[in-house]
């Protein structure tokens, strides 16, 4: 007997709370929601959509459950959700059998497809084909983990290395063995960055350590040098410099044995920072420097997530700035931070929050409050459904700079501040379960 669709009672009662953009004191038709989600798409990430009210009708009676991604953001943003939860919508995996026979529409699960058919060709053993279709996975995650909400970003990263543990099992050729190694190490190393933006630095520094352990075996040296790198990010953010600038110059290590300019400019322009917190000009100028010739070189063939390009090359202004705020120097962090901010996609939202959260700094070193106050909110406003904790941080940060200055104006900062944390805490416990 055929399973019966339940009305999703908890998104229809979102868009009746919501008033309607013609009619005052109505609430939202189903077509005005979908142009509403749609609009917000567009102007998110100019991505043209075409959500009617019959897409509408079919999610609030229950005949879909699961959006994409963007869909999924713009249906929070109108109607004013904190989750994914709030409106109802979950994952639901129907059988093969019930899609074959029905034809429904199959979630886009980014080369996870891909993957299982071509595990099904080749079922003794990893083949090309399949390994091939892990690897473009993998690459296509690390792509579009910038502009991922976290949890998103780890459900990935699961539903990938769980592919990839069943094939490391079985008997395999050396060669194949090898870059199985390798796609374990860095899928393990996304599956760390998620777990440090959620704020659990165990996990992430669990995954990081084993990670770099396959990539050393592996002989993966970039990839080494990359994960060192990224695990650094969590002493730093612990303000445990000592720890940070260890895992750095073991980066480097890796890097000598054989790496990318991308990698190594990378890892120079985190020395440089690390140097500028411990208030030491003149290492900041030296490993800024080595980091600007390796840059000369690099290449976004080479590109892993953390790392910007603008004009066909490593972009390292967010780090020159950052650094230079850190010396105390705000008047001279301005201008990279404006252009690195100014070259980043507007579909990396974290990422452009951070920066807004730097100027916001760089303001309030300059007691510019009105300022550092407006750019505050605008970060947390524009990243309350993708909150990470490097932006919780520094925009309690700001707020601290702020208030010893102006404490009615920090005051004007607490309830996004405090909304922004409980939606982190939302998110964080959705990882868990």
């Amino acid at each position: 007997m055929g399973e019966k669709n339940q009305p999703n009672h908890k998104l229809i009662n979102a868009r009746m709370r919501t008033r309607s953009p013609t009619g005052p004191g109505h609430p939202m038709t189903r077509q005005e929601l979908a142009e509403a989600v749609n609009a917000w798409q567009w102007r998110a990430y100019q991505r043209e959509d075409r959500l009617d009210e019959t897409d509408i009708g079919k999610l609030e009676r229950g005949e879909t459950h699961w959006p994409g991604a963007t869909r999924r953001e713009g249906f929070r943003a109108v109607l004013d959700a904190a989750t994914d939860a709030d409106l109802g919508f979950y994952r639901y995996r129907q059988s093969r059998s019930r899609l074959a026979a029905t034809g429904a529409h199959q979630e886009d699960t980014s080369g996870v497809d891909l993957v299982e058919f071509a595990s099904m060709v080749e079922p003794h053993g990893i083949g090309n084909a399949e390994l091939t279709a892990v690897e473009l996975a993998c690459e296509r995650l690390d792509q579009d983990f910038a502009s991922l909400p976290p949890d998103d970003a780890l459900a990935r990263t699961r539903l990938l290395m769980g592919r990839l543990s069943a094939r490391l099992r079985q008997p395999q050729t050396l060669r194949h063995h090898e870059r199985l190694v390798r796609l374990a190490a860095r899928l393990a190393g996304l599956r760390a960055w998620a777990s440090f933006d959620v704020d659990d630095h165990a996990e992430a520094d669990r995954w990081y350590e084993q990670a770099v352990t396959a990539a050393g075996e592996a002989r993966a040296w970039s990839l080494g040098a990359w994960l060192l790198g990224a695990q650094s990010l969590i002493p730093w953010h612990r303000r445990d410099l000592g720890r940070a600038i260890d895992l750095i110059e073991r980066g480097i290590y890796f890097a000598s044995h054989g790496s990318d300019a991308t990698t190594r400019a990378w890892l120079y322009a985190l020395h440089a920072r690390g140097c500028a917190a411990t208030g030491d000009r003149d290492r900041f100028d030296t490993a800024y420097a080595l980091a600007q010739e390796a840059a000369e070189y690099s290449s976004e063939r080479d590109r892993r997530h953390g790392t910007d390009f603008a004009d066909g090359m490593l972009d390292l202004r967010y780090y020159s700035g950052t650094g230079r705020l850190l010396l105390r120097h705000p008047e001279r962090a301005r201008p990279d931070l404006t252009g690195c901010l100014g070259a980043l996609p507007e579909s990396h939202t974290k990422a452009r929050a951070v920066l807004m959260l730097f100027l916001a700094d760089a303001a309030a070193q300059a007691d510019a409050v009105p300022e550092a106050t407006d750019l505050t909110h605008r970060a947390l406003a524009s990243t309350i459904h993708q909150p990470i904790m490097p932006i919780l941080q520094q925009a309690r940060r700001v707020r601290r700079l702020i208030h010893q200055r102006d404490a009615v104006a920090a005051n004007g900062l607490d309830d996004a501040v405090q909304q922004f944390s409980v939606a982190l805490t939302a998110v964080a416990s959705r990882t868990k379960t």
